[in-house]
């Protein structure tokens, strides 16, 4: 729960951070407040979904959403759920005729991220999206396992593959290595694209400030800890539950505070011509 929450929130946040680059600035606490206390009504009447503010901001502003967009979503949500139409229109209706509307906002905020931002930071952007990357690797490997235990009909194939990453090896992919990139990709994003713009801006202190936040949160099992199953990847949240990642990161910090105090002594760069 630890987990999807925070991941909840940071959704949020960046969704509201996006809709501001796109013109749009809404209060922070109060779209958090509602989304929290939608998510606690929800639950109430036994709703295992949290909500959360609205992707893609500027996609449905550029197909001329407004406010009533919105509440006409509510509406026909309502109406289906209420009447048990789910299934009727999954049948109607292909996924994939829905998937490209996805596909299209996804492309926009994509886009977003690089022309939102200063025009130096996009490396910092590029990098931050790794580990979303991984993150779909992982999906893509255990969708593939699923089928190959479908296919051979031994519901134990995907498990019985895991338990040999060295095959993995030398078919040329490091599963652990996606695994542990994949697992809080959300965090290591944000951490990663942080501390690269701060390195861009040569701001070595703020930079060692992210790797140390990123030193936590890995140490606590937030990120790269975990496992991969059959049904995809597993959380393993704890007391130093990923301390030897947080070793590099505690590494990585201590070097950017000794490149900050050389920076700090050396006089300023002058630009050639």
């Amino acid at each position: 729960m630890i987990p999807m929450s925070l991941f909840n929130v940071l959704g949020s946040l960046q969704n509201i951070e996006s809709a501001e680059a796109a013109g749009d600035s809404y209060p922070t606490a109060p779209s958090l407040t509602i989304n929290g206390i939608g998510s606690v009504a929800a639950s109430a009447f036994g709703s295992c979904f949290p909500t959360t503010i609205y992707i893609g901001h500027p996609g449905w502003k550029a197909l001329g959403a407004r406010s009533g967009y919105s509440v006409l979503n509510g509406v026909f949500f309502c109406a289906i759920a209420l009447f048990g139409l789910t299934h009727i229109i999954s049948a109607v209706i292909p996924v994939e005729a829905g998937m490209a509307i996805v596909l299209w906002i996804g492309i926009v905020i994509t886009a977003q991220a690089f022309v939102a931002t200063p025009r130096a930071h996009a490396p910092a952007v590029a990098l931050g999206l790794f580990p979303a990357i991984a993150g779909w690797g992982v999906l893509i490997v255990t969708q593939t396992l699923g089928a190959a235990n479908i296919v051979s009909g031994n519901s134990h194939l995907a498990a019985q593959t895991l338990a040999q990453p060295a095959a993995f090896f030398q078919s040329g992919l490091q599963l652990e290595g996606l695994v542990a990139l994949s697992q809080g990709f959300m965090l290591t994003c944000l951490f990663w694209s942080a501390t690269g713009a701060s390195l861009i801006d040569r701001k070595f202190f703020i930079a060692a400030i992210w790797m140390g936040v990123g030193a936590a949160s890995s140490f606590l099992g937030f990120m790269h800890a975990g496992r991969l199953s059959p049904s995809g990847g597993i959380y393993e949240i704890g007391w130093a539950a990923g301390w030897h990642w947080s070793l590099g990161y505690l590494l990585c910090s201590a070097f950017f505070v000794l490149l900050g105090i050389w920076a700090r002594k050396s006089p300023p760069l002058s630009v050639g011509h």
